[in-house]
């Protein structure tokens, strides 16, 4: 879009205002025909009235102080006084003067002052009638007795051919103006489909920013925590132990400021979507607890969990958002809480009206800071924080309410400065009515069975960290490793494996192509293989492309290594290897 081009816009305006003029130097130009026409039938006294509408019309020609509407309001107002003023004086002479009322008439139903156009027709239909009911009884405001001229068939000729002017005048001034206001419709339509295609280009440019930018970031965040967990699993010493715990909370902190933002930017353009699977609440919802208790011990404060006892064993739902907005809260409860306590209450009720749905309820309380009022009006907009805050870019609620408001639940908080803050979350969640599986019994058969896994990445800083905590899980695994996805192909042609975990951005081949060949293979039992994509892409696009190319599933990095083997667990229990 060129923008060293003028506004249309105010050349439309500049040609309006010339139309304008131009409608009244021509009517400027018709009323000094008009005076020199009733100068020679010698109407004076009407001759002469003409002068100050001639002078009006003057001034409305190069001013700029009037609109053209008001303009067109004084004119008419102006010209009904004159051919009433004429009326009165040679009414009875001049019967073919009512023949210019309708000018104004029409000039008024052109500007669409359709009521002020009845206002004056009442007036003009009164005072006519007014008149003329005199005159019957021998008042004579015509002066038809004292004036004898013949001037019928002139005066209609010439009142004729000024309306029919008039008219002409006016309609191409305004066809004018239409043609103009249809042209600059149509450039700023120009200008908006421009605009969009901009619009959709920006668009296109964030996406793939944010996109890479997540890559980039997550790959080696990925490095970093797989790193952070082998050495807690091999160092003794508890001040290491402890280091190593610093360093997984600034990854875990880190990476939720990348979520943060990716979460901020999805739901702004509403294209985010929720990932729904079957969970265990208590569970779930304890080892966030857990989480976060060391750090609220240190701090010397009193860190409890409640838990009703009516709680469903498994329910439906996103279970990562669910435990990313508790996380949030309880994250924000211990860092506003300096002495004091921080409680975590976890209860909830079937629906009165359905009940396969579990209303869960979340309370968290703590006895730290509370919100002031002004903070409270805006604690759900983006970048609301506390001045206090020094690990916080204040889009954590605006995005937990961005979430609860997607799956349908409620958020609300009740808070006193100085003596603490409640929050209130309430998720509708649907009921799995099955029994719970012996998980334990699984995950022990699942580590003592004999695999063959395939890793495919062109990392090999990853693969080193994923092979150790493999081997540090599972004792009886062998593993291959394919450092792309056509080196991958071959080995997969060659050999037989139990389970592949893909990369997908590397180079040669990339994971979505080479699972698609995998998939197209004719050995049965080879192009069923699961499939589990190890992706720093977390866009919905880029995973739902994971899953149509034939991914069983997928973990997006950095990850917890227990949750990919769980991952892997089912989907080995699926095709009957474990």
């Amino acid at each position: 879009m060129d923008k060293s081009k003028s506004p249309l816009s105010i050349k439309s305006i500049h040609k309006f205002s010339r139309i304008d003029n131009l409608s009244f130097y021509f009517f400027t130009v018709q009323y000094i025909t008009i005076m020199l026409f009733l100068f020679y039938l010698k109407l004076d006294y009407a001759a002469w009235a003409t002068i100050p509408i001639i002078l009006l019309f003057i001034q409305f020609s190069f001013s700029k102080n009037f609109t053209f509407p008001q303009k067109s309001v004084l004119a008419v107002t102006a010209i009904t006084l004159f051919y009433s003023y004429s009326y009165i004086l040679y009414g009875k002479s001049l019967n073919y003067v009512i023949l210019a009322y309708w000018t104004a008439i029409i000039l008024l139903i052109v500007i669409r002052y359709i009521k002020l156009m009845y206002l004056f027709l009442g007036v003009i239909i009164v005072f006519v009638l007014v008149t003329n009911y005199y005159d019957f009884f021998g008042f004579d405001y015509g002066n038809k007795q004292n004036f004898e001229s013949d001037i019928y068939n002139p005066l209609f000729y010439f009142m004729v051919i000024m309306i029919s002017l008039y008219l002409i005048i006016l309609l191409v001034a305004r066809t004018t103006a239409v043609t103009l206001i249809i042209n600059d419709l149509k450039s700023k339509n120009n200008e908006l489909n421009e605009s969009r295609a901009e619009l959709k280009k920006l668009q296109i440019n964030k996406e793939s920013f944010f996109a890479i930018m997540s890559h980039e970031i997550r790959t080696p965040l990925n490095a970093i925590k797989g790193i952070s967990d082998i050495l807690k699993s091999n160092i003794q010493s508890e001040e290491d132990q402890n280091l190593l715990e610093l360093m997984d909370y600034s990854t875990n902190h880190l990476l939720a400021l990348v979520n943060n933002i990716l979460d901020f930017t999805k739901l702004n353009d509403g294209v985010f979507t929720l990932q729904y699977s079957e969970f265990n609440i208590q569970k779930s919802l304890h080892s966030l607890f857990k989480m976060n208790e060391r750090l609220a011990i240190e701090k010397g404060l009193v860190f409890k969990i409640e838990t009703t006892d009516n709680l469903p064993n498994f329910v439906y739902g996103d279970k990562n958002r669910i435990n990313q907005i508790v996380l949030n809260l309880l994250n924000n409860a211990i860092e506003y809480t300096k002495k004091g306590s921080v409680t975590m209450k976890i209860g909830g009720e079937y629906a009165a009206n359905n009940k396969n749905e579990y209303l869960l309820q979340v309370i968290i309380e703590d006895t730290g800071k509370g919100i002031d009022k002004t903070l409270a009006e805006k604690l759900f907009q983006k970048y609301a924080t506390s001045n206090a805050s020094k690990n916080s870019v204040g889009l954590g609620l605006t995005i937990s309410k961005g979430l609860i408001d997607l799956m349908k639940g409620k958020i609300s908080f009740e808070s006193e400065v100085k003596v603490g803050t409640t929050f209130y979350l309430t998720f509708p969640l649907p009921v799995v009515l099955k029994k719970e599986k012996d998980v334990e019994d699984v995950e022990k058969d699942f580590e003592n069975t004999n695999l063959k896994m395939l890793l495919v990445d062109d990392n090999k800083i990853n693969l080193l960290v994923l092979q150790k905590q493999i081997v540090n899980k599972l004792k009886k695994c062998e593993l291959t490793i394919a450092y792309n996805g056509l080196e991958a192909l071959n080995l997969i042609k060659e050999n037989q494996y139990d389970i592949i975990l893909m990369d997908v951005i590397m180079p040669v081949m990339d994971g979505i192509e080479a699972t698609t060949h995998i998939r197209a293979l004719t050995d049965s039992v080879k192009n069923k293989i699961p499939i589990i994509a190890l992706t720093a892409n977390v866009g919905e696009k880029e995973l739902n492309a994971c899953l149509n190319a034939g991914m069983n599933d997928f973990v997006t990095k950095p990850f917890e290594i227990n949750a990919l083997l769980k991952i892997m667990s089912r989907e080995l229990q699926s095709t009957n290897v474990i």
